[in-house]
């Protein structure tokens, strides 16, 4: 019977129930859907490594002896090593895509993932193991042969096997602006392809126990001045971006969701307790009947539980599948990955498990004191709280403000429940769209900093390897542009080493650099800027002085920071060519940069990018992150619309009868209507201004957990703050407005029987 009553009830109740339900779904939806993803990337990830032995630091060196593996393989962490030789080449087509060999001795660690054709095999000499998406791209099949240049020397070799390397899984050289395997890619091949008698092998593959830190110590200690630099695997630039997407995700899932979360349970609280309170009588009736407190009690908490039981159950399956469908794409265009195969919600299992305990609590918070009263009270309807006059109340002013405020004032005194729901229903609200709206404005932000505000060149001209100084001078003197240089380094002091990059500015204006609030600095000649994301890793300012070396070099040097600069994409070092000079360091022109739209073709140049496509570029490197805003900004409006519809319901329910009263001494319903609006504009201030500081804290949190090379400012504009209570105010007034309509077709009568 209590069964059958229940499905009545949520019949009846259909609106508020349904709100439940959905917040519950959306809640776990983007907590499992979000977090699911994050745990995708990991879990695969992971599967990538155990499964290729990646490396868990790589040593380099110009030449790297047995005699030096040997005095690595005996410092008591290390477990495993492996030489390679890896070389840059060009291989034999149009636009010269650059190809990096590696030479491998054994195969054993960053193994090459075989996909199609034949494992590696160490003894043959004239096999090659390709990048699977360069191939793809180039048309490329095992059994056709191919040719690499390198060092003046050029080696044809027949294609063995297709597949990926978990050393590039994130691969883009510095002179790409996106994704594009027809221009670069890797290849693997035995030590005995390699041309020469003498293999010179320059990178050592290390497994070692413990951590990076001591590792590297006591490489240092044991044998500093042996090799040019260590690096780690969290700095390996593969590993880290894709660890960055992965933090991404897990900040914006374990965050924001807990928001709609909590708001879910608001929404029972308040549907609950508009149940109870027009079922007193029925409570009452069904005690009288023998009906036992536990009984009724376990039937009222059966209404949460149905409810978010089924919508966080359905938001845990199609969370991950759906978030997973939608960034699915735009990851394998930025990642280079064997699989990527989704991961099921049961991992976020407890959620459900938290969200259905949660609603157990506020379904027994609602109906606890009614049970334990005696039928013949219970039957009788609530009697409305007595309340005292307040101190603000006994003021001289007082008798001087409007009906409408102290109407307002009296009845929130006496509904202060409904109130405080009010509020933090509001703040919420307000947090999920300043997010939302806030991680909007920082892209856009970011993309106008560096595009507008930096960078102020429409061609950039990528130099080829082989190029010639006299036909560099050409070509700048041609297009009236300005050679610069860029480069990776690695920087590292006291406490930390980063890998970064070098930009060498010569006496260009095309490159403006600026401080974090978009001022043009100008570095000197003799002085040097590390950009602020970099400095804040490094843990240096102003005056501090740390250690860099080129990539490819074994040189390092001491470099003193004289100013810091503000980058959102690029965070390292900037100098000029006669700075670089005072280091001792070589300038080598990497790039021309021109005002002009380039389309001729000249010699020595490698390829032209644009200034349109580097802007593509960052918008699709950002997809997965766009997808989530542009859902985050549609279900905050859902929220807003689902909060105020349910304490808009609340308010007019618990004010039934005031409002009948009023309607009888003569009350219009158009100003009955402004009396609503009056007391839910305050409520919606209130929430949005406790909102606004709350949700730029999560906007700093989110940014701040964003991958290493970038360097967002977290905005808070003023067209977010009122785009965000425009939407609030909006749908409060469309609320109020829906209820003036039952404020018209009150039955007086019924509502002031109430009490009888």
């Amino acid at each position: 019977m209590l069964y059958k009553k229940m499905l009545r009830d949520l019949s009846d109740y259909k609106i508020q129930f349904i709100s439940v339900f959905l917040m519950a779904f959306v809640g776990v939806f983007i907590f499992a859907g979000v977090g699911g993803e994050a745990n995708c990337l990991e879990v695969n990830i992971d599967n990538l490594y155990e499964d290729t032995n990646l490396a868990d630091g790589w040593i380099y060196a110009t030449d790297i002896s047995s005699d030096f593996q040997g005095k690595v393989n005996d410092l008591n962490s290390t477990t495993s090593s492996e030489r390679q030789l890896v070389i840059t080449s060009t291989a034999n087509f149009s636009n010269s895509p650059d190809i990096e060999l590696h030479f491998v001795e054994n195969n054993t660690i960053s193994k090459f993932y075989l996909a199609e054709g034949k494992e590696l095999n160490l003894s043959d000499e004239d096999g090659v193991w390709l990048d699977k998406k360069f191939a793809d791209e180039k048309g490329l099949n095992v059994g056709d042969n191919i040719s690499f240049k390198f060092n003046g020397m050029t080696i044809e070799k027949e294609i063995r096997g297709l597949g990926y390397s978990p050393e590039y899984v994130y691969n883009l050289p510095y002179y790409a602006v996106k994704a594009n395997h027809t221009e670069y890619g890797f290849a693997y091949m035995s030590h005995n392809a390699f041309p020469m008698d003498n293999v010179q092998y320059n990178v050592l593959h290390v497994k070692f126990n413990g951590n990076d830190g001591d590792f590297e110590d006591v490489l240092s200690e044991k044998l500093g001045g042996d090799y040019s630099s260590f690096m780690p695997r969290q700095s390996h630039t593969s590993v880290k971006v894709y660890q960055g997407t992965i933090d991404q995700f897990k900040m914006i899932g374990n965050i924001l969701p807990t928001i709609f979360i909590l708001v879910s349970m608001l929404m029972l609280l308040t549907s609950m307790k508009r149940v109870i309170t027009h079922q007193r009588t029925q409570i009452g009736v069904l005690k009288a009947n023998g009906f036992k407190n536990r009984t009724i009690m376990l039937h009222y908490l059966s209404y949460g539980f149905v409810l978010v039981s089924l919508g966080s159950i359905l938001g845990l399956i199609s969370g991950p599948i759906f978030i997973y469908k939608l960034a699915y794409a735009s990851l394998c265009k930025i990642f280079s990955l064997p699989y990527l195969r989704p991961v099921d919600g049961v991992g976020f299992a407890y959620a459900v498990v938290i969200m259905v305990l949660l609603s157990i609590i506020v379904s027994y918070y609602s109906i606890k004191s009614i049970v334990n009263e005696p039928p013949s009270t219970i039957i009788r309807p609530k009697a409305p709280k007595a309340t005292t006059s307040s101190f603000v109340e006994k003021l001289g002013f007082w008798k001087h403000l409007s009906f409408n405020f102290r109407w307002n004032y009296r009845d929130a005194k006496r509904n202060n429940f409904r109130a405080i729901m009010t509020v933090v229903g509001v703040l919420g609200c307000t947090v999920i769209l300043i997010s939302a709206f806030g991680l909007y404005d920082g892209m856009n932000d970011a993309e106008h900093w560096q595009y507008d505000v930096i960078d102020h060149f429409e061609s950039k001209l990528v130099i080829d390897m082989d190029a010639t100084p006299s036909q560099i001078d050409d070509v700048a003197k041609d297009v009236d542009g300005d050679k610069i240089m860029e480069s990776s380094i690695e920087i590292e002091s006291d406490s930390m080493k980063k890998t970064g990059t070098l930009l060498v500015l010569n006496g260009t204006d095309l490159i403006t650099p600026t401080d974090i609030d978009k001022n043009r600095i100008n570095i000197k000649d003799d002085e040097v800027a590390i950009s602020q994301k970099m400095a804040n890793l490094l843990g240096v300012g102003v005056g501090d002085t740390v250690r860099m070396h080129i990539k490819d070099s074994d040189k390092w040097v001491d470099v003193k920071i004289d100013k810091i600069h503000g980058h959102p994409s690029s965070q390292g070092l900037v100098m000029s060519a006669k700075k670089l000079d005072d280091l001792g360091l070589n300038y080598t022109t990497t790039s021309i940069l021109t005002a002009k739209h380039i389309d001729n073709d000249y010699n020595g140049i490698k390829s032209v990018i644009y200034i349109d496509d580097l802007i593509d570029s960052s918008r699709e490197l950002n997809t997965p992150l766009w997808i989530i805003i542009y859902a985050l900004m549609f279900f905050a409006v859902v929220l807003a619309l689902i909060v105020l519809y349910n304490l808009g319901l609340l308010s007019f329910l618990e004010m039934e009868r005031d409002i009948g009263t009023l309607k009888v001494l003569g009350f219009k319903t158009r100003s009955l209507t402004k009396l609503l609006l009056t007391q839910s504009l305050v409520f919606i201030i209130i929430g949005f201004l406790l909102g606004i500081p709350a949700g730029y804290r999560i906007l700093v949190m989110i940014w701040q957990q964003s991958s290493e090379k970038y360097y967002i400012v977290s905005v808070l504009t003023f067209t977010n703050i009122i785009c965000t209570f425009l939407i609030v105010l909006a749908v409060s007034i469309i609320i109020n407005l829906y209820f003036s309509r039952k404020i018209k077709n009150l039955d007086m009568v019924e509502a002031l029987k109430i009490l009888e």
